[in-house]
């Protein structure tokens, strides 16, 4: 049954959730401009239960300034109402609850802040947390636990071979990973998605049998080495190189049919021959 001082008060739960201090999660529905302490800044726009609204203006988004809030549209975010004696203000002469056109004043920072005291008392080495994509280079990834940044180099997402972080996966995107190094004294914590995927190597023998034959991409060519084909995402093999030449001459990117010489699953190396290029043969 719902309680019935929200029906009469819907705002009455977020004035509760300040005394008390509570985290909560919600999705930045639009930016706004707005002026809650005298001056207009852009405010990022929470939805929030009772039909009341959420501003969170830019100073109490995030301690990093970004040009603009807008990227940050359709992203579940962590707040807290805003606790206004944290900034030395007054309480009694700042609006953090403003009933008649039912806003509420709340802070990411605040709340980031609260996350990340309990990240740096609980998070150890090889524990599995959930975090959610916040930026991305060429060599890593940035994501964000229970407030703290954590770093993803980029051969630690999956075991394929991937080219660059940039665009990989969108802002914002919740993710699964483990803390592979944790640094209490500079703040620094590094993570990997790899470590909790199957290693495609275990199973190799199991899908790949020697002298059997299978179809594959070709990756690269290294001149005095040989062939590389991909078979599965982070399975390639060795392939000598062809007698019969694709018409264009050029290999990357052409399928391919090989014949398995080798398996060294411990070693992840396969030997292999290059039989047939499907289609393409003059």
């Amino acid at each position: 049954m719902m309680n019935e001082a929200l029906v009469t008060n819907p705002i009455q739960e977020y004035k509760t959730s300040l005394r008390r201090k509570q985290i909560h999660q919600g999705v930045v529905i639009g930016v706004e401009n707005h002026a809650p302490l005298g001056k207009n800044m852009q405010c990022a726009l929470i939805k929030l239960n009772n039909g009341l609204k959420g501003l969170i203006f830019e100073d109490q988004f995030d301690q990093h300034k970004y040009r603009s809030l807008v990227g940050f549209i359709d992203h579940t975010i962590d707040f807290m109402v805003l606790d206004v004696t944290k900034l030395g203000k007054d309480a009694e002469k700042v609006k953090v609850f403003d009933e008649e056109k039912g806003i509420v004043l709340l802070s990411r920072v605040q709340a980031n802040e609260e996350l990340q005291e309990e990240f740096w008392d609980t998070a150890d080495l090889h524990h599995v947390v959930t975090g959610h994509v916040s930026g991305f280079e060429d060599e890593r990834l940035y994501v964000r636990v229970k407030g703290v940044i954590c770093v993803m180099p980029i051969q630690d997402y999956e075991y394929d071979w991937t080219i660059s972080g940039r665009s990989l996966i969108p802002l914002g995107t919740e993710i699964t990973v483990k803390i592979t190094h944790i640094d209490r004294e500079k703040k620094h914590v590094r993570i990997s998605r790899k470590e909790l995927l199957e290693d495609p190597w275990d199973r190799v023998h199991e899908k790949y049998g020697v002298e059997n034959y299978y179809a594959g991409r070709i990756t690269s060519v290294v001149q005095d080495v040989g062939v590389f084909v991909k078979l599965e995402p982070g399975v390639e093999a060795l392939a000598w190189f062809p007698n019969k030449m694709p018409r264009d001459g050029i290999l990357e990117g052409k399928t391919c049919t090989i014949r398995i010489k080798n398996v060294n699953a411990k070693g992840r190396r396969i030997a292999s021959r290059i039989v047939a290029f499907p289609h393409e043969l003059t």
